[in-house]
């Protein structure tokens, strides 16, 4: 098909990509299929959004074919230089952020550094790949090299910053010095550590990129059937109806009276918990994990409320916490993340964050939606332009196929506020209003897949 010019399209509620050229096999849409072809009633793969849901994706600026070789060809051994673009960090944020500078600038010399092996995948799918019967290899889209290759930029796998040299634009790495001109942080954040005791406590697996994925799943393969979750908001769970699809037993460990707490409505909130109950899940809510130590070939889990669970793999799901180790080694302002401004610049204006890692006022924007703007905003701003990212609270879609449900709410608003709009056997319709301004919603069921339009009303 090649010659053939093939347009994208992004799910911004799951970063899903609809590539003409691919089109989605497993729903029936031959590769090929153009976008106005697919069907009114098909629905994301990852997050069950209609086809109205999405927006094509801005073509990249072409580069010269040598340009992309002599890329490709230098990429291992690139030390950046002084009108470099420096990118560290492989995820959906420093790939976005590659994607956004070389829409805008064919030529500009970029390097993207990572720890890992830099692999594309979607990382929404994490929590629904049993259901789907995935493994982790089939998740990914493409390697590095062959993403950096498209995009003509340079790219160093396997390669940990240790330092940041603000003063001399240097970065330290375990494979030698690199320059910059420009620096973009897109560290990603870590799972938070739990208070736990107990000879087993290293055994707790967390879930946050491919390779723990990939790990998760060799541990379900060698035997596990029982399987413990420490937290029950989006990622707990989302893993908790995935892995009850796949046929494991699981427990959900959280010290809140239901899941979600934060997110949704009671009402909302105590339908999930029924919901996954009827599937098996055996909820421990209102209590925490207190200790953890091997029992034979198993695992033996003592709780705060004084009871005992035998189980064969804990997985943690208790939150993320931003990665920022490295900037406050450097002197850049932290709070809650890393402190940024509207152009996504921290307190050095030659060095952004974005993703998981950036805060702005001290709010944290980890979904795709907010930071594909923040690469606009980032991009922008580097070739000299203004495009600032606003703070528009992002369209959230819980992938739980037991119980769709999509929210849309802002950080500082508490759940309280809640008004029944709808009730039916459709689902459930919940509003925050500021006056008669609509500045959250909640919907459960078939109504979760109205969220888009609900969304772009809130957004106008």
């Amino acid at each position: 098909m090649s010659g053939i010019d093939y347009q994208r399209y992004v799910c911004d509620a799951c970063g899903y990509i609809y590539d003409e050229a691919k089109g989605d096999p497993d729903s029936g849409l031959a590769p090929g299929t153009r976008f106005d072809e697919i069907p009114d009633d098909w629905q994301c793969p990852l997050c069950g959004l209609t086809k109205s849901d999405l927006r094509l994706l801005p073509d990249i600026a072409p580069v010269a074919a040598a340009v992309r070789q002599n890329k490709i060809s230098n990429s291992s051994r690139s030390k950046g230089g002084k009108d470099y673009v420096v990118i560290i960090g492989a995820g959906t944020a420093g790939w976005s952020v590659a994607e956004s500078i070389r829409r805008r600038e064919p030529e500009k010399p970029i390097l993207l550094v990572s720890a890992c092996k830099g692999l594309v995948y979607p990382k929404p799918a994490l929590s629904m790949a049993l259901t789907q019967g995935k493994e982790a290899d089939d998740l990914v889209d493409m390697d590095a090299m062959t993403r950096a290759g498209q995009l003509g930029i340079e790219v160093r796998t396997e390669t940990r910053i240790i330092k940041i040299d603000t003063g001399r634009k240097r970065l330290t790495t375990v494979k030698g010095a690199i320059e910059y001109d420009k620096l973009v942080l897109a560290l990603g954040a870590h799972q938070r550590e739990l208070p736990v005791e107990g000879n087993a406590v290293d055994a707790i697996m967390r879930v946050n990129d491919l390779a723990s994925y990939r790990q998760l799943r060799q541990r379900l393969n060698q035997g596990a059937r029982h399987v413990t979750i420490l937290g029950a908001g989006l990622i707990g769970c989302e893993f908790a109806d995935d892995l009850t699809n796949a046929g494991y037993e699981v427990a959900v460990i959280d010290p809140q009276s239901q899941p979600l707490s934060g997110l949704l409505p009671g009402s909302m909130g105590d339908k999930l918990r029924e919901r996954l109950l009827e599937k098996g899940v055996d909820w421990r809510l209102g209590t925490t994990l207190s200790q953890l130590d091997t029992d034979g070939s198993g695992l033996a889990a003592s709780l705060s409320d004084g009871s005992l669970l035998r189980t064969d793999l804990v997985l943690s799901a208790a939150g993320l916490v931003p990665n920022t180790a490295v900037a406050k080694k450097a002197g850049l302002e932290t709070d809650r993340g890393i402190s940024v401004n509207n152009d996504m610049q921290t307190s050095n204006p030659d060095i952004y964050a974005i993703g998981d890692c950036a805060s702005l006022n001290g709010d944290v924007f980890a979904y795709i939606e907010p930071i594909r703007r923040q690469a606009e905003a980032i991009a922008a701003s580097i070739i000299g332009e203004h495009e600032c990212f606003m703070p528009i609270p992002p369209l959230v879609k819980v992938k739980t196929p037991s119980i769709p449900l999509s929210i849309c709410r802002p950080a500082d608003i508490t759940s309280s506020g809640w008004e029944v709009v709808e009730e039916s056997e459709r689902g459930s319709h919940y509003e925050l209003r500021d006056g008669p301004l609509l500045i959250g919603f909640a919907l459960s069921g078939e109504m979760a897949s109205d969220a888009g339009g609900i969304y772009r009303q809130l957004v106008a």
